[in-house]
């Protein structure tokens, strides 16, 4: 099963997304495909942040059909197991000297706690976390 990112997110989300992503996305079982509450976050924080006006208003109504309809039984919630995982790549990346954001560790700690394969265009930003498996939609 995949986890997306919330780049692949935001991608699909764009008027014209990369068709190679678009082709990747499709080649697999919608359901085994999931986004986290993390991604909801951050996607629902982009649109806040825009000014008033279409492109705003037309992101909502995609970001309503594709949470509430489309991802509404795939979902996955930053629980006690995502929590654990969390601090021990937090810490791991702290002692290294290689920080990451809260929001890419606490995406990486669902994948790992769900045994879900992380799909990133950032494949960098994730690089090194024991027990996460990622894969780049645009390559």
């Amino acid at each position: 099963m995949i986890l997306l990112d919330t780049n692949v997110i935001s991608e699909m989300m764009r008027p014209a997304p990369e068709p190679g992503v678009v082709a990747w996305l499709n080649a697999y079982d919608e359901l085994d495909v999931w986004i986290s509450s993390i991604t909801v976050a951050e996607i629902f924080l982009g649109i806040a942040l825009l000014p008033a006006g279409k492109r705003k208003s037309s992101l909502i109504e995609i970001t309503d059909q594709m949470f509430l309809q489309d991802f509404h039984e795939r979902c996955l919630p930053f629980d006690q197991s995502a929590a654990a995982k969390y601090a021990a790549i937090v810490a791991e990346r702290k002692r290294n000297g290689s920080p990451i954001s809260v929001e890419d560790a606490q995406i990486a700690a669902i994948a790992i706690a769900g045994g879900l394969t992380l799909a990133t265009r950032n494949i960098k930003d994730f690089a090194g976390i024991q027990g996460l498996k990622t894969i780049n939609p645009w390559t």
